[in-house]
């Protein structure tokens, strides 16, 4: 078994990914994959009755569900990339991406076991549907999306038999023009010439309930409300600049928080130049006082090659993001975080606080405790693909005392622990918190999504649900369900 832990030396972050053979009796673990894993396709999934129904002992039983319970779900067109999951408890609604069919919008029903397509197919005229934002729904007759180029659709019906109304608005762009090349909703970003560029939506949409419902697109947070007694409408109430750097373009990638007076956006600033862009993160918290620009940077030009090392400034008035190493024998060192990334999915750890994963490896933490906290938890991931590019952690979420990690071909189960990441102590196994010597980290155990002996390498880009027995983990033309503890 070979296993290498991620630790951060001097100012740049060393990750690294683990391979570890074990057997399907282990449902904590993740098999190490063949070089060809990425083209294992999996058949569509039968009702839970055909599944492995075959007497004869000479035909190999087909499991489409893992040892840790989560069940591949048999989707309306093959050729769905899905983005984004809203759950409930016997419902969940779903935005993917096509190259053949456009943005679709999906709604999951317990009842009849299947996945529907509930668009008005609207979002894939004019131009628009070229890619998705994030989904989002106070109830389960009521359902926001958001797709290119900056549309927010709000779709209501009177009971879940009933047909769906859908209207639609434009936000506007309120940001500098970069040129054509560079769409202000879907920025990318690498951080070496070998990797990506990775891009990411900043056009979603989320709220606290149905009456207080939050949008955005680039560098603008828009709210829906009325203003001097009129209709309701997307107003622009928070929008992100920086008089002093114009050459800068800001992006908001996602919301979280635990009431209306708690929440938490994640996001970034960025700098093009002739072979790629400067990222530094950035987050923003709204409270009854106003928004407020929890963490920044300004960006440093310099590293030219990879646009990481070195690029992000600390910048005064705001909080900065400082990491902690520990090493055995030795210690741990705190520093300046100073390298590239941006926020890109956030999650409420608990009241006043947010983590939130930052360049693919990173689970950064952000509280308003104090004068305020902004640190960076190191991820100890153990279990690697044949993927050599592509994001190895896209997504956290919470529930109750636990925390959900996605990321490519793996889903993490973690303790809920803000105490222990405002501190910067960590995710990582039992295991390696004994042997590297630390103290009072969160503890995770790999939620095994191998289906029929068969690693999914590919990436799952959100994981989300209502409780443990109910979660969703959707990615590239797959969404799996998990209904067991």
């Amino acid at each position: 078994m070979r296993r290498i832990l991620m630790l951060a030396s001097g100012s740049v972050a060393l990750a690294a990914a683990v391979a570890c053979a074990a057997s399907n009796d282990d449902d904590e673990t993740l098999l190490a994959p063949e070089n060809d894993a990425g083209q294992t396709t999996l058949p569509d999934a039968g009702s839970p009755a055909e599944v492995g129904s075959k007497e004869d002992v000479s035909v190999p039983t087909i499991s489409y569900c893992s040892d840790a319970g989560w069940c591949a779900t048999t989707l309306p067109d093959p050729d769905l990339d899905v983005v984004d999951i809203w759950p409930f408890e016997h419902r969940a609604f779903a935005i993917a991406e096509s190259a053949t069919i456009g943005t679709k919008v999906l709604e999951w029903s317990d009842e009849s076991a299947s996945w529907s397509f509930i668009d008005d197919n609207s979002q894939n005229t004019y131009g628009s549907g070229h890619y998705a934002g994030k989904i989002w729904a106070p109830n389960e007759n009521e359902v926001y999306y958001a797709v290119a180029p900056s549309l927010i659709y709000h779709g209501t019906r009177a009971t879940p038999t009933s047909p769906w109304t859908w209207v639609s608005s434009r936000l506007p762009y309120n940001g500098r023009d970069f040129g054509p090349e560079h769409d202000p909703g879907r920025p990318s970003y690498s951080d070496a010439p070998s990797h990506g560029p990775y891009p990411y939506s900043a056009l979603g949409v989320w709220g606290t309930s149905a009456e207080d419902v939050y949008a955005w697109y680039a560098n603008t947070i828009f709210h829906w409300k009325s203003e001097d007694g009129g209709a309701p409408g997307w107003v622009a109430e928070h929008v992100i600049d920086d008089p002093n750097n114009q050459g800068d373009a800001f992006f908001v990638f996602g919301a979280s928080g635990s009431s209306s007076d708690d929440v938490w956006f994640g996001g970034g600033r960025g700098r093009y130049d002739a072979t790629g862009t400067f990222a530094c993160p950035m987050a923003v918290h709204k409270t009854p006082g106003g928004y407020r620009r929890h963490l920044d940077y300004t960006i440093n030009p310099s590293d030219t090659y990879s646009h990481y090392n070195n690029s992000c400034t600390p910048k005064a008035g705001v909080l900065n993001l400082i990491f902690s190493a520990h090493f055995p024998g030795f210690g741990t060192i705190t520093a300046p975080w100073r390298n590239g990334g941006w926020l890109t999915n956030i999650a409420s750890a608990r009241p006043g606080a947010a983590v939130a994963i930052m360049e693919r490896e990173w689970v950064a933490y952000v509280g308003s405790e104090g004068a305020g906290v902004a640190i960076l938890n190191s991820v100890g991931v153990r279990g690697a693909t044949s993927a050599s590019s592509g994001a190895l952690l896209n997504s956290i979420s919470i529930h109750g005392s636990d925390a959900w990690i996605s990321g490519w071909g793996l889903v993490l189960k973690s303790e809920n622990k803000p105490e222990a990441w405002a501190a910067g102590k960590g995710i990582f196994t039992p295991l390696d918190m004994e042997e590297q010597q630390v103290d009072g980290g969160a503890t995770y155990s790999i939620s095994t999504t191998v289906l029929n002996g068969a690693p999914l390498d590919r990436p799952l880009y959100q994981v989300r649900g209502t409780s443990n027995e109910n979660l969703w983990a959707v990615g590239l033309r797959y969404a799996l369900h998990k209904t067991t503890p």
